[in-house]
């Protein structure tokens, strides 16, 4: 046992030995071995690509936005008293001027006659004392107090002639009788509203724009707007705030409206359009945009010599199949796959993924049709 022991320790000296030899030769020589420089070919990463032209693009600003009457004033009391009659319905189209409602008159006609008949005793005596002024039969204060008889005279008149004219409710514009606050024989106080008429001869489309737009927006420039159910309506931007709202931070825009037929009413919802021109634009799936490093929108394209760059962005609006995009001009190469491993100014293998998608079937057709000939062949 002593003497297979023994064998086995030189066995294992043996090719312990002849193991440390070889590696000390530096091994077996490779056959394929040749020294191979990198080129930055071998060693760049592939991503995929496909070539955009810009497209001329009409942009508008996209508001949502409300209908509103030009104006609207609820008329109120202006002297107490039973209404004693209503002229008109509601909802009906008045003239300005028009009567709609009267307010009972009391003693206001009789007050006019008693007012009517001072003011000619207090002329009568004014006149007097100014004679005798000039005939030095009496003092400058007699004329004073004369003619400040007559001006109260004239100011309870006044008074008056406006309580009587205000017992009867007339249109304040032409517009659309729109609401009725009180009935026949309810009693009115001053300030009590009345009625409501509404200026729908004009109307406004009214919304509000945020701060990044603001400076594209202008008063004087057409517009239009789209009702719910698809009506465009014309006008023109007549209003651009110059300063914003506290709760929203937007600043209001009006777009007036002439309606002669009176198509639109008080309170429909809008979207209104603001119209900024055409734009070379492109159309991409968003997936494909990146926060650049300022914080804004940005794409990943290549150069004349296949380096990735980084172009800022932003978005025009939304398309039927993707985002339009402007910024960019002419022709751009688009990396649609391997962006997230190429960070800019990295140089890449660029493959046309646009090109061999549409030369794909092609390709297939004319393999099927060698691989038929071939059998036919045999």
């Amino acid at each position: 046992m002593t003497r297979s022991l023994n064998r086995s320790h030189l066995l294992a000296i043996v090719i312990t030995l002849l193991i440390v030899l070889w590696v000390l030769s530096g091994g077996a020589p490779d056959a394929d071995s040749t020294e191979r420089s990198l080129t930055p070919e071998s060693t760049a990463f592939t991503v995929g690509y496909k070539t955009l032209q810009p497209e001329s693009k009409a942009h508008s600003v996209r508001i949502s936005a409300h209908v509103a009457a030009n104006r609207t004033v609820d008329v109120v009391a202006e002297v107490s008293g039973k209404v004693t009659e209503i002229r008109k319905s509601r909802g009906s189209q008045v003239n300005k001027g028009d009567l709609i409602l009267k307010i009972d008159q009391r003693d206001l006609p009789e007050r006019l006659k008693q007012a009517q008949a001072q003011l000619k005793r207090r002329q009568l005596e004014t006149e007097s004392t100014r004679n005798l002024f000039k005939r030095d039969l009496t003092n400058q204060s007699a004329v004073v107090l004369a003619e400040s008889e007559l001006a109260e005279a004239e100011a309870a008149l006044t008074a008056i002639r406006l309580d009587l004219e205000a017992t009867e409710i007339r249109a304040p514009f032409d517009g659309i009788y729109d609401q009725r606050y009180v009935e026949a024989g309810e009693y009115v106080s001053p300030g009590k509203s009345l009625i409501r008429v509404i200026d729908n001869r004009t109307m406004l489309v009214k919304g509000a724009v945020s701060e990044n737009i603001i400076r594209s927006v202008e008063a004087g420039t057409p517009a239009y707007a789209l009702l719910t159910d698809g009506t465009r309506i014309d006008g023109t931007l007549t209003f651009v705030a110059s300063s914003a709202s506290p709760e929203t931070r937007t600043y209001p825009v009006e777009m007036k409206v002439a309606q002669p037929d009176s198509r639109l009413f008080d309170g429909q919802t809008a979207t209104l359009y603001i119209p900024q021109g055409t734009h070379d634009a492109y159309e991409i799936s968003p997936a494909l945009l990146i926060v650049n490093d300022q914080g804004g929108l940005g794409l990943k394209v290549l150069d004349e010599e296949d380096r990735v760059q980084v172009v800022d962005v932003s978005i025009l609006e939304a398309g039927t199949t993707g985002i339009w995009i402007i910024g960019p001009h002419g022709e751009l190469r688009l990396i649609t796959s391997g962006q997230g491993f190429v960070p800019d100014g990295t140089q890449v293998n660029a493959v046309d993924t646009g090109t061999s998608q549409k030369k794909a079937p092609a390709d297939a057709s004319a393999e099927e049709t060698n691989s038929d000939k071939k059998a036919a062949d045999q």
